[in-house]
């Protein structure tokens, strides 16, 4: 999966969560929802942050 992808596909679990919180006040689907989030965010930081972090280290030096 690529980076912009997975940015997308975070922003609309986002609005999901949202969504599911404040206008429906289903706080049982909204912690699913952000549970769901999390997950796609720590997969976003290892498969797409790591390289640019390693990359900038190098550059630095």
């Amino acid at each position: 999966m690529d980076c912009e992808k997975l940015k997308n596909e975070i922003e609309d679990k986002r609005r999901e969560m949202y969504q599911a919180f404040l206008i429906d006040q289903n706080y049982n689907n909204a912690l699913t929802k952000s549970q769901e989030l999390d997950a796609m965010l720590n997969k976003f930081r290892r498969l797409c942050q790591k390289p640019f972090i390693i990359a900038m280290s190098i550059l630095m030096l």
